[in-house]
């Protein structure tokens, strides 16, 4: 009988053991990282896949479609990220 109080004793122990363990494999998936540039429309971030730019003094547009409309390319969600190409040609997607 005065073994008895050991046994919720025991499952409490148990129970905590039990707490730190968890079914995830040793590798963890990790997501997959996406480069993306941005467009502003109307006051909307839209993120598009990573458009190669080459640089220069004249700023990158990307263009919708043949008949979309032309927006300016941006590294960042922010206005004055502007990203650069050599020449004036419109990315279309």
């Amino acid at each position: 009988m005065k073994k008895l109080f050991l046994i919720p004793i025991m499952a409490l122990l148990v129970v905590f053991g039990m707490s730190f363990t968890n079914e995830v494999s040793e590798i963890e998936e990790q997501p997959e990282v996406v480069a993306s540039d941005y467009v502003y429309d109307n006051g909307n971030w839209q993120a598009i896949p990573e458009q190669n730019c080459t640089g220069g003094n004249q700023t990158c547009q990307v263009q919708f479609g043949t008949d979309g409309p032309i927006y300016e390319l941006y590294d960042e969600m922010d206005l004055s990220t502007k990203k650069k190409q050599s020449d004036g040609t419109i990315i279309i997607l």
